[in-house]
Parts: C-alpha cells; structure tokens; sequence
C-alpha cells in the first residue's frame, strides 16, 4: 500500500493520459468513419492512422510550446524577484550594521555575536 502512496500520483496521470488520448481516438475514428461514409468511400485503417497520429502529434507538439514558454516565464519572473529580494536584504543588513555602530560603543563592536 505505501507503494500506492508513493506513487499514486504517477498512476493517476498515466491512467488521465491513457484515457484522454484513448477518448480522442474513439471521436477520431468516429468523425473518419463518418466522413469516408459521406464521401461514399470505404473505410481503411491505413488511412485513418497517419491522420490520428498528425493529430496526436500536433496536440503535443502546442502542449510542450505552451509548456516551455510557461518555464522561460517563471524562469524569467524567479530572477527578478529574488534578484529584487537580495536587493532588499542587502538594504536591511546595511541598515543592521548602521544600528550596531550606533547602539553599540566602538570599543564592544568585536564582542557583538552574529559577526
């Protein structure tokens, strides 16, 4: 069971993704039939395949585009906000070290813990 835990999550999306993509070739084998049926031509698997494939392959293929400019956005977004954060910190340590020379008598600055 602890299998299950672990890896449930990856179960989970192989059986959506098994069944998404058995669900678009069940409504692409109807919609072929139908229109080989409208054009009064036979049906023929060796037909129907290479279009369910283009199909499959041009799904992925605007999936991964989509996925990759979403990774370079977030890429792009962590730099300038920690980039913005260290900047800030920077500031407040400054500060710290402005209040320490203030508060704290110059002969007691080397016995301050933290330096």
């Amino acid at each position: 069971m602890a299998h299950f835990r672990r890896w449930g999550a990856v179960y989970l999306l192989m059986l959506l993704f098994i069944g998404s993509w058995g669900a678009q070739f069940v409504f692409q084998l109807i919609e072929y039939r139908n229109t080989q049926q409208q054009q009064g031509q036979p049906f023929q698997w060796s037909g129907y395949w290479p279009e369910f494939l283009a199909s499959t392959f041009e799904n992925w293929q605007s999936e991964w585009f989509q996925l990759v400019f979403q990774a370079v956005l977030l890429l792009g977004a962590k730099h300038w906000i920690f980039r913005v954060d260290a900047e800030n910190a920077e500031r407040i340590e400054s500060k710290i070290d402005d209040l320490r020379a203030y508060l704290v008598p110059p002969e007691r600055q080397t016995e301050v813990p933290g330096d």
